[in-house]
């Protein structure tokens, strides 16, 4: 079972208020109903169907800051003018873009990534180098992977790169 808007459902359930940014209104919505079917409608939450580059410009115009961010960016996709995004092309500067309304005292910053061919240590690092200079913690990289029933074994399902405070 993928549950999309699991950040968003997990956020919500630690108390924190959330911005939930995602170019696709189908996406945004299954979340929304993934909120809901949680019993979280109640909790601070924003929705916002928008690129996320385009966000993140406007939220730095407008002074925004936030304590987290967790990213799960897709291997390629379309704007709608036909922009193209494509993981390993665009994932180092949409970090860095991100690293610019990190608050003066975050507390961590998550890459998911489903795109093969990409390490997690390539996560790590990318969050090294826009992050270490300004933000002391410490850095892990590692597989996602989810326990199969009746069995020691673990599907492997996508990496991560993460620092925290």
């Amino acid at each position: 079972m993928h549950i999309l808007g699991g950040a968003t459902v997990a956020c919500l359930s630690a108390g924190s208020s959330v911005c939930h940014v995602d170019s696709s209104k189908g996406m945004v919505s299954w979340a929304k109903e993934n909120v809901i079917s949680s019993n979280l409608q109640d909790r601070k939450v924003r929705y916002i169907i928008d690129d996320v580059v385009k966000f993140v410009n406007r939220e730095i115009r407008r002074g925004n800051k936030y304590d987290a961010i967790i990213m799960d960016p897709p291997s390629y996709g379309r704007g709608a003018n036909g922009e193209v995004w494509q993981f390993e092309d665009n994932i180092y500067n949409l970090v860095n873009l991100c690293t610019k309304v990190l608050s003066d005292n975050p507390l961590f910053f998550l890459i998911n990534s489903y795109t093969t061919g990409i390490s997690s240590t390539v996560l790590e690092n990318i969050l090294r180098i826009n992050i270490d200079k300004k933000y002391k913690g410490t850095f892990s990289n590692g597989e996602i992977g989810l326990p199969m029933t009746n069995s020691k074994l673990i599907l492997p399902c996508g990496i991560y790169g993460k620092w925290e405070k």
